[in-house]
């Protein structure tokens, strides 16, 4: 009988334990009743599939459950309203029209306060005039401000995510090495870390890396970079995407360039990357693109060269060494005069 009575209360013990687990709850709101009948969706930015989703009623929803190490998710609503939040215990409320709205606790509160940094410093730098290094130093410092203090939770993963694509592959590896084995890791953070690995090995000065698209040619045959890398020529490469402006953007100014210098010493390519085929059909037709084109290369090269964000235009040498970077608008234009002297 004392051996049962023991058992059963060790039982009660781990059920209170259990039962006392820290939740989470995300109380979120719509804008009206419109929305009534549809589905919120809570989707995993690791892998963007969805953990788990909820039924919109009086134009609110709720979701509960226990954080877990990958707790930087995002709310998702037809894909038009969206939130991202930090699955931390506590009380989360969520204005879903307003992804600025996320408070309740205490990492999602400073996730704010750090977002509204973020879209004044992007507000104020449009407005500012201020030169590249100023700018680029007060990112940083931005930046800076909020990881070192969040080394090993989900606000330094949701930090670094905002903030990687402006830093050198060195400084990248400098932060890493602060970080915590939970950022470390995030399934995001360590394909950071893969790209910026590839980034070291396709730096300026490193030969080109070779790469075969099965059906890249325009008339659906197999296109290898080395198709036209190392031929001779300064070749500029846009890897680019019809669904992205600010690749649309470079068009005239590779058309620029390529009218004035194609020829004998230079040439210009286009690898379509991250879209469909007859979306970047449309759109050669469309942009009168007439520089030769590799298409259908969705994320082989991109990874191969660490490249997170597109436009990335590249210029390579005659032999294939990489020559340049991150070229955009008048230093696209200056670099190309630069090596055709």
């Amino acid at each position: 009988m004392k051996k049962i009575f023991v058992i059963l209360c060790a039982a009660l013990v781990i059920a209170g334990c259990s039962m006392n687990k820290k939740t989470y709850t995300i109380n979120g709101v719509l804008p009206d009743n419109s929305y009534d009948g549809k589905w919120v969706y809570m989707v995993d930015y690791s892998k963007e599939a969805p953990l788990d989703s909820a039924l919109v009623t009086d134009g609110k929803f709720t979701f509960t459950g226990q954080p877990d190490i990958y707790n930087y998710i995002r709310l998702d609503l037809d894909r038009k309203l969206y939130a991202n939040v930090i699955r931390e215990a506590g009380e989360i409320q969520v204005d879903l029209s307003n992804p600025l709205s996320v408070v309740g606790t205490p990492l999602n509160d400073k996730k704010t306060a750090y977002s509204k940094e973020l879209r004044d410093f992007y507000e104020s730098a449009r407005e500012s005039g201020e030169n590249h290094d100023t700018l680029h130093a007060r990112f940083y410092s931005l930046n800076e401000a909020h990881f070192l203090p969040n080394t090993d939770n989900a606000l330094g993963v949701f930090v670094f995510l905002s903030w990687y694509y402006d830093l050198s592959p060195e400084k990248v590896d400098s932060l890493y090495a602060i970080m915590g084995d939970s950022i470390k890791a995030n399934p995001m953070v360590v394909r950071v870390i893969e790209a910026n690995e590839h980034q070291k090995q396709t730096a300026v000065g490193k030969m080109f890396i070779d790469f075969t698209i099965e059906h890249g040619n325009l008339d659906g045959s197999a296109a290898s970079f080395s198709d036209y890398i190392g031929k001779g020529k300064y070749v500029l490469v846009d890897f680019w995407a019809a669904w992205c402006g600010p690749c649309l953007a470079e068009t005239p100014v590779i058309a620029e360039v390529y009218a004035k210098h194609k020829g004998d010493k230079f040439d210009v390519l286009g690898i379509a990357v991250w879209d469909k085929r007859e979306k970047t059909l449309e759109a050669i037709k469309k942009h009168h693109i007439v520089w030769p084109q590799i298409i259908d290369a969705e994320e082989i090269p991109t990874k191969l060269y660490g490249i997170n964000g597109i436009p990335q235009i590249m210029l390579f040498g005659p032999d294939g060494t990489i020559l340049a970077r991150d070229l955009r608008d008048d230093a696209l234009k200056a670099k190309v005069a630069e090596v055709l002297k």
